[in-house]
């Protein structure tokens, strides 16, 4: 556990939801914080990472939905895909062919541009 006040806040103050397919664990708060919205927090199984998380459940967490979701009834249509991390600042990062880490141009030596010359017919 990476941060241990978040770790004795969810003993004493929180109610456990519902855990997803990953082994996260969503939380919300059992104390009433007057006119405000509960608090609602996830406990990451492995990594830290929110771009792993279901869209239901980023959508509880924010309070665009207010049932919990439920992965019994949870339809999925034909066009939805897995959810992939966000890989940025790794090495399986998307680089375009002209990007300056980018292996293959260096490999093929591809030029960013083509010089303009004014009198060069096509």
């Amino acid at each position: 556990m990476k941060n241990i006040s978040l770790y004795l806040y969810t003993i004493f103050r929180g109610n456990l939801v519902g855990k997803d397919q990953d082994g996260n664990k969503y939380y919300k708060s059992n104390i009433s914080h007057g006119v405000k919205k509960e608090r609602r927090w996830v406990l990451y199984k492995k990594d830290n990472d929110p771009t792993k998380l279901e869209p239901i459940w980023q959508a509880w967490l924010h309070h665009v939905i207010v049932e919990v979701p439920n992965f019994k009834t949870k339809k999925n249509f034909y066009w939805q895909k897995k959810i992939s991390p966000n890989l940025t600042g790794t090495e399986k990062a998307y680089l375009p062919t002209g990007h300056i880490l980018n292996k293959e141009r260096k490999i093929k030596r591809i030029k960013n541009y083509e010089s303009w010359t004014p009198d060069k017919k096509k």
